[in-house]
């Protein structure tokens, strides 16, 4: 026992003293930090885009404008809601929707509920200043004021020239030197790029497309025509879409004798849902947002274990395979034998995995106290959600029951391989097996008692990843106690092939044996 922790401790020292050791712990937090505020960035550094908008018809400019218009106000009002949950006075994740009771709240879970009810309440209302005024008191003292993001979509002149009596082809034909961007708006007085162009043709209510009615193929674009090279940002036009559409039905219901204001009011009423837990105490059965998050939790804790036990097994295939080619085993197996030094080098290693989960949890610890936004407190409040759960022993176990299992496989491939490139292709079968329970994440979320879930967690290999992410959601005791049975018989028999493979390939040389051949070689062993 005591050659078996000097073996570990020289694997954990061997392992944590490398650069590369490092970099592949640090990579993790510093690319979740930089994602983070490249979010932040990106979604503040949108230049000001220009638009030409040439109504033929004369009947939408004003939709158009109020779309471009709503589309701001929905900017204005996003940004909003996070200023009041990065600064309101309470912030607690254990309230429910019933439990909110104050403005800022109610704004809040009125934006998160239905966007486009919240953005008509906020128009109606009277927009910022009115927010502004009823929040106030909700929020905390000495905070900065509120910044409006600036207008992303700005109306242009048509350049000199150009005559909006022409044809739709031939505006869109002298227009398009300014879209490719071959030549420059003038906009006061400065050289702007042209973003997009609407074209709405003369005759363009005769292609309104009315339910009963086949549309004809006219050979010519249809309906409204929107010219621009960006092909993936649609918000432009489809808040142009929309608002052009809300004014076609409008008019619909105009014609009909129904009053537009009575439609409005109407799509905007909704029912709102109470959820409620059977399994809570009586009195406390409505669920909170802290409860949705502990029934999401294990997603993360899943990924989590699939990021550190590919990273562990990969040191251990790696070692073995460097140690094996450098004849550093053969002195080692002077001294001890083969299975001591088989479990020295799963344990030590295994000791670095959780090496690497401490400094990813202390890293996000520390950027949530270094850091204070509203997303950093949301994240640190889901944090403490998290741990205060009864998840953690349920990660703790399947991290080493995972880790024993895959690591006594990849130990013994590397055992047989001599190169890195040898060993990568007889691993690949072991990796593309951990992605099929992966795949199945969201699946298993939503009906984690679904039968074939419950079929698939029995198999020892999908055990790990499948139980805990069922964790959260009660599986029949059957479920708990008959995988775990199955799963630590599979991490003994699995380990006890192991280590007959390993005494056999550590000092062998040569390619890696074909399957006949290794099943031979075992019951040689034996």
């Amino acid at each position: 026992m005591n050659m078996i922790r000097l073996i570990a401790w020289r694997e954990y020292m061997e392992n944590v003293k490398t650069k590369g050791f490092w970099a592949g712990i640090l990579i993790f937090p510093i690319i979740f930090t930089a994602v983070y505020f490249l979010q932040t960035t990106l979604s503040n550094a949108t230049p000001t885009r220009y638009y030409i908008l040439v109504d033929q018809s004369g009947e939408y400019t004003e939709a158009v404008e109020t779309a471009i218009e709503r589309e701001h106000q929905r900017r204005i009002l996003g940004e909003f809601v996070s200023y009041l949950i990065e600064n309101r006075k309470e912030s607690n994740l254990d309230l429910t929707a019933a439990e909110q009771t104050n403005p800022a709240d109610q704004l809040i879970d009125g934006a998160d509920a239905d966007e486009v009810a919240a953005l008509e309440q906020w128009l109606d209302s009277g927009g910022l200043n009115f927010a502004l005024t009823i929040a106030r008191p909700a929020l905390k003292e000495e905070i900065p004021p509120f910044e409006q993001p600036s207008r992303q979509f700005i109306s242009a002149e048509l350049p000199e020239g150009i005559d909006s009596s022409a044809t739709p082809e031939e505006i869109a034909q002298a227009l398009r030197p300014y879209l490719s961007g071959d030549r420059k708006l003038i906009v006061d007085s400065q050289p702007s790029d042209l973003f997009a162009l609407i074209l709405i043709p003369d005759n363009v209510n005769e292609d309104v497309s009315r339910p009963g009615v086949i549309p004809q193929p006219a050979g010519r674009p249809t309906g409204i025509q929107y010219w621009a090279r960006n092909l993936t940002d649609s918000r432009l036009p489809d808040a142009i879409i929309s608002s052009i559409n809300s004014e076609i039905r409008n008019r619909e219901y105009m014609d009909l004798g129904v009053d537009n204001q009575v439609v409005r009011n109407v799509q905007r009423t909704r029912m709102p849902i109470s959820q409620l837990d059977p399994t809570a105490a009586i009195g406390e059965e409505e669920v909170s947002v802290a409860d949705t998050f502990q029934q999401l939790a294990p997603i993360g804790f899943v990924y989590l274990m699939f990021v550190s036990l590919m990273q562990s097994v990969q040191y251990l295939l790696s070692n073995t395979i460097e140690e094996k080619s450098n004849r550093i085993i053969e002195v080692l197996l002077a001294s001890v034998t083969a299975g001591e030094l088989m479990m020295g080098k799963l344990l030590g290693i295994g000791l670095s995995g959780l090496t690497t989960i401490a400094v990813w949890l202390l890293s996000f610890f520390l950027f949530i106290t270094l850091y204070q936004s509203s997303q950093t407190e949301l994240i640190g409040q889901i944090l403490d959600v998290i741990l205060g759960s009864e998840l953690i022993p349920w990660f703790v176990f399947y991290y080493f029951a995972g880790y024993a299992l895959y690591s006594g496989v990849f130990l013994a491939i590397g055992s047989l391989c001599n190169t890195l490139k040898e060993a990568q292709a007889m691993m690949m079968p072991m990796i593309m097996i951990q992605v099929i329970p992966l795949a199945m994440m969201v699946f298993v979320v939503r009906d984690p008692n679904n039968t074939i879930v419950r079929i698939m967690s029995w198999f020892p290999l999908f055990t790990p990843y499948l139980m805990m992410n069922r964790a959260a959601a009660d599986p029949p005791l059957i479920d708990l106690v008959g995988t775990t049975i199955v799963l630590l018989l599979s991490i003994v028999f699995v380990l006890w092939l192991s280590g007959k493979v390993f005494r056999m390939g550590v000092l062998r040389t040569g390619q890696p044996p074909r399957l006949i051949e290794l099943l031979r070689m075992i019951h040689q062993g034996n």
